[in-house]
């Protein structure tokens, strides 16, 4: 877990190397755009969780539809080796 508190100083990231993210966030922001682009999942609320490159799809979205089809994009990412389907279709 990354925390970066508000009142840094200005100068503070010209001091402080930057690293590049580790694996299970590229994962993350890789699919997160992937839902972001796709106009079924686009206003879903899903969130995205990567652990050792398990993706956990957790939130609700509108129909159980949805939800396969979230399941299905997060499997055919490079790099995913399992997808923990949490999604909930909402409740009418």
């Amino acid at each position: 877990m990354t925390y970066v508190p508000w009142f840094l100083p200005d100068d503070f990231f010209s001091s402080v190397p930057v690293q590049p993210p580790c694996d299970d966030a590229r994962l993350a922001y890789r699919l997160l755009e992937i839902m972001q682009r796709d106009p079924q999942l686009r206003y879903e609320r899903i969130c995205i969780e990567v652990q050792n490159r398990v993706v956990i799809l957790d939130g609700v979205v509108t129909c159980a539809e949805l939800s396969a089809h979230a399941h299905a994009l997060a499997w055919s990412t490079p790099g995913v080796h399992d997808v923990n389907n949490r999604l909930r279709p909402l409740q009418r």
